[in-house]
């Protein structure tokens, strides 16, 4: 598979890959078992399940003075205990089937049709090629194949969890989506770093996009507040306003359910100026200006956990000078988190995360999906201050990162696999991030590309102090180093630095 809303291909595109780029020698299994794999994960994960458990759980009050919520509000695992004969909405599995294919066949129809791509040109043949053929790996734009699709992924992803189906089932149906796009919607082999990317991506994405969306929505406003509301979420999320509209969502006034509110919320934004030295001298490195956006929901240090996700943070960078639109994402949310040591000041925890990450500028590319476990620590300090700290083991299930020798179509990067570490240390007032540190080392293990392997260290210091209520001055340095050994080609070094000042609204 290739472009999905790409770059190389246009708006809507998810365009075709230069041949060639894996081939029958691969170890990959073929499309047919996929597929089924995508139907085992997706079906019978909210069937094992029960109605959903994955959603927002209501106050007593609220169940007694109207019974009736909105449809894309799952019941909680505490709902379900409390009150199993509380009318609910039940997952819609087929629903979520049909809203998946639709979007692909969208999508399709716009590639085929509007924009007449000669990849969309599939057939029954085609099909039966792709289902037998195995996996390669493609050759398209970074940008394309580790932000495209992760974006397309969300769809799917939202389309069931808007259908009732909890975090596990729609992780299954967003595999099923992407599985459905690169069996028939291309007449080129199925890519498997597509299929990782779509599916990990996607539901990391998803999950975030969908919380954020509910925190938009309030079902008990009216007029133009309402209106407003529900085009914000829409906004984020198409494929949830588009249900809320069919379904009449949009307009019915009922309950807000409580836990589409996280207990903690802060956002962020900055603007600013850089200094880029790509393995030169700052004084002689390019000038650029930046704006960043931050939040952080929910609480991965204190408090109740309930599922996964109910705490995750992110950051976007959009800057100038660069090819890209995006030339930083980052996203991480809590799966699971166990104390190992609780006092009225600290809390100790074992904690499991799942993460994104996505770095596109003209100096390197670093991209991965990882699944993350470590120890997370706050302790509390007097005046609303705190200090937190996290090392976090990473397991890189794909990486990317920008390499000499790689030369796979219009790619510029390897894929592979590999173990890291990362350490991050806050002093926080407020919810306030005034101090932070962050640091990183992981090793990746080429698969496809250069042979041989890399080494990548970053390291970013931050200082934002208030200056003004909610505004702030700060200045931050990030350093990124690779060092790169191939087997066919000299070993490389290549250093990177970046330094900022900036100013923050909180």
């Amino acid at each position: 598979m290739s472009s999905r809303a790409g770059a190389r291909t246009g708006a809507m595109g998810r365009g075709g890959r230069e041949p060639g780029h894996g081939g029958d020698g691969s170890p990959w299994p073929p499309g047919g078992a996929l597929l089924a794999c995508g139907l085992l994960l997706g079906g019978p994960a909210f069937a094992q399940e029960g109605p959903c458990v994955d959603g927002p759980r209501l106050h007593a009050g609220v169940r007694a003075a109207a019974p009736s919520l909105p449809a894309d509000a799952p019941r909680s695992e505490e709902a379900v205990r409390e009150d199993t004969s509380q009318s609910q909405e039940e997952p819609h599995p087929w629903l979520a089937l049909g809203e998946v294919t639709a979007i692909n066949l969208v999508v399709w129809t716009w590639d085929r049709v509007l924009v007449n791509k000669e990849w969309a040109r599939v057939t029954p043949s085609t099909w039966g090629e792709n289902l037998t053929s195995g996996f390669e790996w493609d050759g398209d734009h970074f940008g394309t194949n580790q932000l495209a699709h992760p974006y397309h992924g969300s769809l799917y992803y939202v389309a069931a969890r808007d259908n009732g189906i909890p975090y596990v089932g729609s992780l299954g149906f967003t595999l099923l989506g992407s599985l459905q796009w690169e069996v028939f919607a291309e007449n080129k082999k199925p890519s498997i770093n597509d299929l990782a990317n779509t599916t990990l991506g996607g539901t990391i994405m998803g999950e975030a996009i969908y919380r954020l969306s509910s925190m938009v929505l309030d079902t008990e406003a009216t007029g133009w507040e309402r209106f407003g509301r529900e085009l914000g979420a829409a906004a984020l999320s198409p494929v949830r306003g588009v249900n809320r509209l069919v379904r009449g969502d949009s307009f019915r006034r009922e309950p807000t359910p409580s836990d589409w509110r996280p207990d903690r919320f802060a956002g962020w934004a900055t603007l600013g100026y850089l200094k880029l030295g790509n393995g030169e001298s700052l004084v002689w490195g390019e000038n650029q200006f930046f704006t960043e956006l931050s939040l952080r929901y929910g609480d991965a240090f204190r408090g109740a956990r309930r599922r996964p996700f109910d705490a995750f943070d992110g950051r976007v960078q959009f800057t100038t000078q660069e090819a890209h639109l995006i030339s930083y994402g980052q996203l991480m949310g809590l799966l699971v988190a166990t104390p190992l040591a609780l006092a009225r000041r600290d809390e100790l925890r074992l904690s499991v995360f799942q993460q994104m990450r996505y770095v596109n500028t003209a100096a390197y590319e670093l991209g991965s999906q990882s699944v993350d476990v470590g120890l997370t620590y706050q302790h509390d300090l007097s005046g609303g201050a705190a200090l937190r700290s996290m090392l976090l083991m990473n397991g890189a299930l794909l990486a990317s990162v920008s390499s000499e020798h790689s030369g796979q179509g219009g790619r510029n990067y390897d894929y592979g696999v590999g173990p890291g570490l990362q350490l991050r240390v806050t002093f926080t007032r407020d919810e306030w991030d005034l101090v932070s540190l962050e640091a990183g080392l992981s090793q990746i293990i080429v698969l496809d590309g250069s042979s041989g392997s890399h080494q990548v260290r970053t390291a970013r210091l931050r200082v934002d102090l208030p200056v003004y209520r909610r505004l702030g001055l700060g200045l931050e340095g990030n350093l990124f180093q690779r060092e790169s050994h191939f087997d066919d080609f000299p070993s490389v070094n290549k250093d990177t630095y970046q330094l900022r000042f900036f100013l923050s609204v909180h």
